[in-house]
């Protein structure tokens, strides 16, 4: 279920001040962006429940590229 699967993990580089936070699927293990703040993270993360939730309730297309 997506809402399980989208995490958010704090990913620090050797230089302390550089931290990023990875949007990622934990089932796939996939890479959904990479942000500067938590803040911005989380915002994406909540985009996505959110389309998911359209996606279900069958208000948004899954996929509107393909007619």
């Amino acid at each position: 279920m997506l809402h399980d699967a989208i995490e958010i993990r704090k990913i620090a580089s050797p230089d302390e001040n550089d931290v990023r936070y990875e949007v990622y699927d934990s089932d796939t293990g996939v890479s959904l962006g990479l942000y500067q703040s938590m803040e911005h993270a989380e915002a994406e993360r909540q985009r996505m429940k959110a389309s998911d939730n359209e996606v279900k309730a069958g208000d948004a297309d899954d996929d509107p590229s393909v007619e």
